[in-house]
């Protein structure tokens, strides 16, 4: 007995191209999944920087006032206050307290800053630092 079924190859080109046309359907899906992934990836990335470097921006902006010796003297050793930095906002907040080495008087701060990018997910990073400063006032500080 003589199977000729397998004899008859009409029409496997269509289905040979059928299957192919479905693989690369699939790879295709894939690839704009895989691309719709990385764009999110890339947007919170781009989300966390600016959150950071505003943050950073905040210790920053504390660091040029406490040189200016804005909040050496005060009588408060705690507060807080905002910034703007970039379009973005940023909390700093601080502690201070006294330090003595060898004659000569210290301000150390500890400074926490809070920078926000907002975006409609807000992104938040907080950076801390101490912050050291001397305490000898300058010839005609009032």
């Amino acid at each position: 007995m003589n199977v000729k079924i397998f004899n008859n190859q009409k029409g496997i080109a269509l289905v040979i191209a059928l299957i192919m046309l479905l693989v690369l359907t699939l790879i295709g899906i894939s690839a704009v999944s895989m691309t719709t992934y990385e764009t999110n990836i890339a947007g919170n990335e781009r989300l966390y920087n600016l959150a950071f470097y505003t943050a950073d921006g905040g210790i920053e902006n504390f660091r040029g006032r406490v040189s200016a010796g804005e909040f050496i003297y005060g009588g408060t050793n705690t507060g807080s206050y905002e910034v703007t930095i970039g379009g973005n906002s940023c909390t700093v907040t601080y502690e201070r307290w006294k330090r003595s080495e060898g004659g000569n008087e210290y301000a150390v701060f500890k400074v926490r800053s809070e920078g926000r990018s907002p975006f409609p997910s807000s992104g938040r990073v907080v950076v801390e630092s101490i912050i050291e400063a001397s305490m000898m006032q300058p010839e005609g500080y009032n």
